[in-house]
């Protein structure tokens, strides 16, 4: 990724999530938890700062629900020098290097999956727990007190993605590019292996909220993997916003996927996303 960067000459960096690889080094004898805190201790960190010495360009992240939350302990202390981290914050775009004086917002939240990951997972919304034809697990871990506790998602609970999105959309000033891990619901940026389509219906409407009154110029999208080879499609339109979802395929032998896109500036003093170029295959 950061070679690619550097060749490119991007201005910006923006990683949604999903960060830390699965199988990593002595994964069975250290455990899930301390092998992600090896990883970001020895690896993550030194390889951004050694890109931040050679391009010191801001980047964005934050983790996404295959990564355990307890990892976030060790980002927190590089938040605001190696990077900024994006969930339920908003930055400035860029370092005076945009045309436009834009913002970026995140939300890392996913609605309830098959999976037994659960520190990310919230209902999506009320009368709207999830895709109904979607086969989600409610039981599994958590891991914010640093060891793995069981957890099981509460499906009458008022904490929901809808209820997260409206207190951002409280701090929303200005036009804003929209960083979320789950795509919205009911695109082509949200097809499962089967078929099924099982993004979030309430960034769907959050999207389509600031879309309509030309504030979101974009979204940024994740957690689906293989959602562009399954829809054929890496971007879609909603409102005025270009949302996309560069997809990231797993296991061995498997290519960086990502979106390049440059902030243009309008005749009117507005902005504008134009993509410049998408993954291939």
């Amino acid at each position: 990724m950061f070679e690619t960067a550097s060749a490119a000459e991007v201005d910006a960096v923006v990683i949604g999530g999903d960060v830390i690889p699965h199988h990593l080094p002595r994964w069975d004898a250290l455990g899930p938890l301390e092998a992600q805190t090896a990883y970001i201790r020895q690896v993550m960190i030194p390889a951004f700062t050694l890109f931040r010495e050679k391009r010191p360009i801001p980047i964005y992240l934050d983790l996404g629900n295959d990564d355990w939350v307890w990892g976030r302990r060790l980002l927190s202390p590089h938040d605001g020098t190696l990077f900024h981290l994006l969930h339920m914050r908003r930055h400035r775009f860029g370092s005076g290097n945009v045309p436009v004086e834009i913002d970026i917002i995140g939300y890392m939240c996913v609605p309830p999956t098959p999976f037994n990951r659960k520190d990310w997972e919230k209902p999506d919304a009320p009368g709207w727990f999830y895709p109904p034809e979607n086969r989600v697990q409610l039981n599994g871990y958590i891991s914010s007190e640093g060891h793995l506790e069981n957890h099981t998602l509460d499906m009458d609970a008022q904490d929901t993605i809808a209820t997260d999105l409206d207190r951002l959309s409280a701090r929303i000033r200005r036009p804003f590019i929209f960083v979320s891990h789950s795509p919205p619901y009911g695109t082509p940026l949200d097809v499962i292996e089967s078929g099924l389509q099982v993004g979030s219906i309430s960034i769907r409407r959050f999207i389509e909220h600031w879309a309509d009154k030309g504030l979101l110029l974009a979204s940024l999208h994740g957690h689906i993997h293989e959602s562009p080879r399954r829809s054929g499609a890496v971007h879609t339109c909603i409102g005025g916003a270009v949302c996309m979802n560069p997809g990231q395929n797993n296991g061995p032998g498997a290519r960086l996927r990502y979106v390049l896109f440059e902030v243009l500036k309008t005749a009117s003093g507005g902005g504008k996303i134009q993509i410049l170029q998408e993954p291939g295959e």
